[in-house]
Parts: C-alpha cells; structure tokens; sequence
C-alpha cells in the first residue's frame, strides 16, 4: 500500500472515530453523523437547544430551527468554501479531486442555466421523452413471475440509473461503463459528512474521475451532432446545447446531475412506496399522475433527499443570539425545513449537488410509484426499508424487500 493511501485510510480511520467519541459522549450531531439508527429523536434533540447547537467535539454549529436555518441558506455570508477557497471537511473527508464544491454565485449561475430544461422535467410537464424513457425502463424491470422481489436492487437502482443514462444521452456503445460508474459514486453525498471505508472511498473516488474524463467527449458529441442535424434533441444535454448553454457549463451540469440523481432517486422511490404501502387507498391513487407527485413531494419533505447541508460563514455574523465567527463551519438538518411551508427540501436550490437534480429525481420517483401502483395494485411490504451504513445526507436505501400481492 503506497504512502497516499496509507494517508487516506488513516484520515478515514481517525473521522470516524472522532465522531464516534463525540456520539459517546452524548453528542447528538456525532450521533447523526454515525448513522446508526433514525435521526429524527436526535434531531428534535438538537432542536431543543434552541436555534444553535455547538457541537464541541465536531467543531460546528448545528441548526434545526426554522428561521435560523433559512437565513443561513439565504445568506450570502454564508458559503460552501471559507475565505481561503476551502471546505470545512477538507482535511477530513477527502472527496474525489473530480468533484468540485461550488461556492454559491457559481452554483447559481449553472442553476440559472439549466432550469429552463430540468425545470420542464417535473412530473406534470415532462417532455413526453423522459415520460416515455422511464416508463419503458420500469416495464422491463419488473417482475412477472409473482414472487417477491427487492424495490431497491432490482427495480429502483437499475431504473434510476437506466434514467440518467437516457436523460444525459449516453450513447448505447457507452452505457454499461457508465452504468457501472453512476453506480459506484453512489456514496460521494454522503462522504461530504461521514467517512466511508477505505475500500469504498477509492472505488467512490475513482468512479467520480472517470465519470469527469467521460463527460466532455460526450458533451463534444452532443454538441455535433446539434450542430449538424438541426433536429431536437430528446435528451437534457443536447436541450442545454440547444438552449445556447456553454459546453464546459454544460458538463458541470452533467456532472452534478450524474451524482445528485440516482441514489436520492432511488430513496424517493422506496421511501414513498413504503409509505404508500402502509395505506392502500392512497396507494391505489396514485396511478394517476397529480396524486403520484404529491405523494412524492410529501416523502421529499419528510425524507428529504439531503438531511445535511454544510455551510461556512464568510465573516462574522450574528444569528439566532450567537456569534458566528468567520471561517466557522455551520450545519442545517433537514429538520428544519418541516416547518417552512411552501419551501424546497433541504439539499433543493440550496444545496450545492441537489440543486440541479430535484425535477429529476421527483420525475423518476412518480413516474416508479404511479407504474408500480398500476402493475401491482395488491402490491405489499414484507419488512422495512434498510438503510445503507454510512449515510447520515441522504439516509439511502440499500434493501426493500415487497411481494406483488
């Protein structure tokens, strides 16, 4: 083992059990970022404390109240990056060079870009191409033999994959390598808060460069072949090409997208059936469209598909009673949100991976439950949702077993 991964493992190695400490010691933050049991008793915990919790141990301020937690998102004092152009975890949780976190301006200017496009993605306005792309995966994938089945990974995985293959337009030649990487970065959200194994965070990593190295030849591609058709295309990245979007801006766009959507798609999808499941007659509504993205939208309010959102406050700030100095690192749980009718999940416009992929993830999670409700009318559960380890951000899915009824 070479010195830099000897180094990885041992920073790993002391994260975790530094976070682990701090839980011990009745830290209910540490004890979120363990993600070892539901986090909605810490949570209320944390929110007892008022608008602040200080988490010594873990050098952060933590938040889950309402107005505190919307100011932070709103205000410009409050980044991704410190003053030196560094994340809080920097030295900590080291993430794929490939992947950059964006400060705030930038992040909103690609979202700005991309909104015309991804925007036309929620349910109600899909462009019948991605209706028909993720009905047609979903038909193919589930089962016809009557035995149980596993939502998760045999249904939602491959689907939401499958869907970000086709909404990216990746070439047929190409898909089975990017399926494989889409699926290997599945953990990179959650290595921004919790250490993953060493194994894990290599594979994680190097799943991340390779995507890098592949989306500018695709973007190239998309680009000729807008430029020398003339046609429509049916796909998100020729719409941005189109559209008159930069194609260096249009392969940030795609990055962000290939690691915001598939895995919190694939917990949308399993947290709503689960959900749904428990009331058939909710459960047999939703095969209608309007009734599918509500149910979606109340799972993505309740389980948001990011529970954490790192900040860092860019100078000194008063907030909530407290002092926020600059360069102090600022987290806001999605608990918060809960209580902010009318707003986004947390980890929507505001976080810095999610930001883009929300349409596409409420896209892939109604178009699941309104096919699956229409196949499997009598469809039940045979045991809850098990949660993957370390995965306090997006709490994802790892198994789900139902029966078709």
């Amino acid at each position: 083992m070479n010195t830099g991964i000897r180094e990885l493992g041992r920073r790993l190695q002391l994260t975790r059990a530094s976070q682990w400490c701090a839980g011990n010691q009745g830290d209910p933050y540490a004890l979120i970022l363990r993600a070892l049991a539901d986090p909605a008793p810490l949570e209320r915990e944390i929110r007892a404390h008022g608008p602040w919790y200080r988490s010594e141990l873990t050098d952060a301020w933590v938040t889950a109240d309402p107005e505190v937690a919307a100011a932070v998102l709103a205000d410009p004092r409050f980044d991704t990056l410190d003053r030196a152009g560094r994340r809080p975890d920097e030295e900590l949780l080291p993430l794929a060079e490939a992947l950059p976190t964006y400060e705030r301006a930038e992040l909103a200017r690609l979202r700005a870009l991309a909104a015309p496009v991804l925007n036309r993605c929620a349910p109600a306005e899909a462009p019948c191409e991605a209706r028909t792309t993720a009905r047609r995966l979903l038909r193919r994938l589930l089962p016809s033999d009557g035995a149980e089945f596993d939502l998760v990974g045999q249904i939602a995985r491959p689907y939401a994959v499958g869907l970000v293959l086709g909404l990216l337009g990746v070439p047929d030649r190409d898909r089975d390598t990017v399926a494989r990487e889409l699926a290997r970065c599945a953990p990179q959200l959650d290595a921004r808060f919790a250490p993953q194994t060493l194994d894990v965070a290599r594979e994680s990593a190097d799943a991340v460069a390779a995507l890098a190295d592949l989306v500018p030849g695709l973007v190239a591609e998309k680009r000729r072949a807008v430029e020398g058709t003339g046609t429509r295309p049916a796909d998100v990245l020729g719409l941005l090409l189109r559209d008159g979007v930069p194609p260096r801006d249009v392969e940030r766009i795609a990055l962000l997208l290939a690691i915001g959507v598939p895995e919190p798609a694939v917990t949308a999808v399993a947290h709503t059936a689960h959900r749904l499941l428990e009331r058939p007659e909710e459960w047999a509504r939703v095969q209608r469209t309007a009734a599918a993205a509500r149910a979606v939208d109340r799972t993505l309010r309740e389980r948001p598909p990011a529970r954490l959102e790192s900040r860092v406050a860019r100078t000194d700030v008063e907030l909530g009673g407290r002092r926020i100095a600059a360069d102090d690192h600022v987290v806001v749980l999605a608990a918060a949100g809960r209580d902010l009718p009318g707003t986004e999940p947390l980890g929507g416009p505001d976080g810095p991976y999610l930001a883009l992929a929300l349409p596409l993830v409420r896209l892939a999670a109604t178009t699941a439950v309104q096919v699956m409700a229409g196949r499997f009318p009598g469809l039940r559960a045979v045991d809850e949702p098990l949660t993957r380890p370390r995965s306090p951000v997006v709490r994802a899915c790892a198994r789900f077993r139902v029966h078709p009824g």
